[in-house]
């Protein structure tokens, strides 16, 4: 079983197809990745694709139905939900020619993953074996309740993970390193246009907090740089785009709620001067108005792959700079942000309020801490030594004191 990327009718939907060997679509495995995850992001749709693939790789190895087992008996037969489970720990490529004896399992965050999405498959299988059956068949009632049970008991399986993110965002050091790398034009080894193109994506990341989908679906018009009122300050805006037909294979989606975030009169000048020439081959001046695009011809919108290469490329060449990436770039923004608040005297409500709005979560959200670890452990060494600094002057006035 392999999977084909479609085009949905529509202004930039796609869908997943499960093939199998000769290139022919699994009817039963495609009407769940067609219809039932129609509205989840493309790369969402793609990773729950593959657990179904996993799991109907498990069911084929046995020789069995899947939708017969769970509606009928509900994976009670032998040891079959025990191997299921050990088969949804396991990774799907092969190994090795020689089976080990303990093989390695994925991680636990990864295995709830497989086993959310067996939840809902089974849950679509138990519909479609239910929908076969006229109404007040006695067997629906039963069909319920095995569902039931088996969802019931693969939730219970689930593995405990930790509820907070170890990401920090980068120091104050490291950031001077990485400015300093890209004020330099050859030293990452591009050319005059592609280093300015790679600065201002790099400074947009780090200087609004912005996600990779949010960066990569951006559009020049949505960029507020230019032609300013008095008084008006620069910004972009992050919106879903359901309005320029997108030509990138992996299309980027918006994943927090679309906002205006005002930048500063520098990087709105970066804008207008990588605007100039982003518009000068005439290739480019035909492409969907997206506000990054490739180097090269056609000049297509810049696709999730090239950005990640930019990435690599830069902790090729900057040494300590590990797990660097758009994500990383976010939780320095923020750790930023939460540095002057914390020095300027900011209320927590303040601080809520602001960071919401500008990260795209709900007013209530908390989110936001965890996205600020660096700068938290900071001001935790901080308020410790003025702590450890009046006990140590405590414990002085006290020895030298007349008795």
């Amino acid at each position: 079983m392999q999977i084909r990327k479609v085009r949905k009718d529509g202004v930039n939907e796609t869908g997943c197809l499960v093939i199998d060997s000769e290139g022919v679509p699994i009817d039963k495995i495609c009407r769940y990745t067609l219809v039932e995850l129609s509205g989840h992001a493309d790369s969402t749709q793609e990773n729950i694709t593959r657990h179904i693939i996993h799991i109907e790789t498990w069911a084929a190895q046995l020789g069995i139905d899947l939708e017969t087992e769970v509606s009928l008996s509900g994976l009670n037969g032998g040891e079959l939900f025990t191997s299921l489970l050990r088969h949804l720990e396991r990774y799907s490529e092969k190994q090795s020619v020689v089976t080990p004896i303990v093989p390695k399992v994925v991680d636990p965050e990864y295995f709830n993953q497989r086993i959310d999405a067996c939840v809902n498959y089974f849950d679509f299988l138990s519909g479609r074996a239910i929908g076969k059956r006229r109404a007040g068949d006695p067997m629906i009632r039963n069909i319920e309740v095995l569902s039931r049970r088996v969802r019931s008991r693969l939730k219970r399986r689930k593995r405990r993970v930790s509820a907070s993110s170890d990401v920090q965002g980068l120091s104050p050091l490291m950031q001077a390193t990485l400015y300093k790398g890209l004020s330099n034009p050859q030293y990452f080894g591009w050319t005059s246009r592609t280093a300015l193109r790679n600065k201002l994506i790099i400074r947009l990341l780090y200087e609004t907090g912005i996600r990779k989908g949010e960066l990569l679906s951006l559009t020049i018009e949505n960029c507020r740089t230019s032609k300013l009122a008095p008084g008006e300050r620069p910004y972009i805006r992050t919106m879903e785009n359901v309005k320029y037909e997108d030509p990138r294979t992996d299309i980027p989606h918006e994943k927090t709620r679309g906002r205006i975030i005002p930048i500063s009169n520098d990087l709105a000048e970066l804008i207008e001067e990588y605007k100039v020439i982003r518009s000068q081959p005439q290739a480019a001046r035909k492409q969907k108005p997206f506000l990054i695009l490739a180097s090269k011809f056609p000049y297509l919108p810049l696709s999730t792959s090239a950005l990640n290469g930019i990435f690599e490329t830069i902790k090729k060449r900057i040494p300590g700079l590990e797990k660097f990436g758009p994500h990383r770039l976010r939780h320095t923004f923020f750790e930023n942000l939460d540095r002057m608040m914390y020095r300027e005297g900011y209320s927590d409500t303040q601080k809520k309020k602001i960071k919401n709005t500008i990260g795209g979560w709900t007013p209530t959200s908390n989110m936001s801490d965890q996205y600020e670890k660096l700068a938290t452990m900071e001001q935790c060494v901080e308020t410790l030594s003025k702590y450890h600094e009046e006990l140590e002057a405590s414990e002085t006035a006290i020895m030298t004191s007349p008795m």
